[in-house]
């Protein structure tokens, strides 16, 4: 930006002309001014010799109208040029001042241009470093990720290390107990059929002695029975007996 700046200065610089118009305007009415003096000083000699003409003096006199009028040609020649001039460096001025807005505007431009190059420059790097930071915000997640994968799958060997250990310890454990409780099976079916075998030993000792006890108290009971039916048979003999005495009676 500096450097354009400084670049349009130089150009402005190097369009101003040197000769201003107000420089070219003072030589013109000084060069005019020493003409009409001239002229005034011959013109007053001229009327004090006025009184006597000769042929010199008519023909120095015609000599004289004759510059004078090429003095006022070559006035009037320099006053249209002087205007010419004018006219000229006010078109060179017009059209340095419209070139050197035109190389403003170019210059404008390519500042813009310039301007747009830094700001896609400086988006373009933003972006760079926004993508850049992106993918290493990126790969320190995936990094974290993975560690985090490795770190879960690390606890999951482990939790199943663990977890097969145990299971292992735990199926020692219940072969033993199945071995435990299958020997204390046998023992306790043993002892139980110890047991069950005493137990039929007293309850055929128990029923045998019912069995005697049983006969014994059915022959008692017999024997009862019989005493009995011997005694209801007595008796019943002496009621008929009795019956008949009564009826002999």
């Amino acid at each position: 930006m500096k450097i354009i700046k400084k670049k349009l200065k130089n150009i402005k610089k190097k369009l101003v002309p040197k000769l201003s118009f107000s420089d070219l305007a003072k030589k013109v009415t000084t060069s005019i001014d020493k003409t009409y003096k001239k002229l005034n000083k011959r013109n007053k000699k001229i009327k004090k010799y006025k009184k006597i003409k000769t042929s010199k003096q008519v023909k120095a006199q015609k000599n004289l109208r004759e510059k004078i009028e090429k003095k006022k040609q070559r006035e009037k020649i320099s006053k249209s040029l002087a205007i010419k001039v004018r006219n000229q460096e006010k078109q060179r001025l017009k059209d340095e001042e419209l070139k050197i807005k035109k190389q403003e505007l170019r210059l404008k431009e390519e500042e813009l241009k310039l301007k747009k190059a830094e700001q896609n420059l400086k988006e373009q790097t933003e972006l760079r470093l926004y993508g850049q930071e992106q993918r290493k915000k990126e790969e320190e997640k995936n990094i974290r990720m993975e560690q985090k994968r490795l770190r879960t799958e690390e606890q999951r060997l482990r939790e199943l290390a663990e977890k097969k250990i145990k299971d292992e310890e735990q199926r020692m454990r219940d072969d033993q107990k199945r071995i435990r409780d299958e020997e204390l099976r046998k023992i306790l079916a043993e002892e139980q059929k110890i047991k069950d075998e005493e137990q039929w030993m007293r309850d055929e000792q128990k029923r045998t002695r019912e069995e005697e006890q049983r006969k014994i108290l059915a022959a008692e009971q017999k024997i009862k029975d019989e005493e009995q039916r011997v005694r209801d048979e007595e008796k019943r003999t002496r009621e008929e007996e009795a019956k008949k005495i009564l009826v002999a009676e």
